[in-house]
């Protein structure tokens, strides 16, 4: 489909809705192109591009092969306390929220919520 430049100039009539589908046309139509010129991306030992019937083919190399990185430490998972605390909020069944919460923040040295933290606007919208 051959792209025709519409020229506008003001005090002409037009219809919208026309104008609008045309465009809309042209838009599916240059994405339907740009789609069918997509062909292989293979990989190989040297790099390379062709066109075959209309469509771009890469050969690309593959990367040297990284080294494996060091393991972290595992840490000590999660306290007997704090899986107590969790297990108790998520089923519902803790008398005080706010001290479970606070106990959890206490063993993970994380700020009581304010103004600053995620945590408070999430408090203000009813999330926590």
């Amino acid at each position: 489909m051959k792209y025709v430049k519409q020229h506008f100039v003001t005090g002409m009539k037009v219809s919208l809705p026309d104008v609008l589908n045309r465009m809309e046309d042209g838009i599916a139509a240059a994405c339907a192109a740009a789609l069918e010129g997509v062909g292989t991306v293979s990989a190989g030992e040297e790099p390379a591009a062709s066109i075959r019937g209309g469509r771009l083919n890469l050969t690309l190399p593959r990367g040297p092969q990284g080294e494996p990185g060091p393991q972290g430490d595992p840490g000590e998972g999660l306290s007997d306390s704090a899986k107590t605390l969790l297990l108790s909020l998520l089923a519902g069944e803790t008398e005080d929220r706010g001290a479970a919460l606070k106990a959890l923040r206490e063993e993970w040295g994380l700020a009581e919520p304010d103004d600053t933290t995620p945590e408070a606007a999430d408090a203000d919208e009813g999330v926590l």
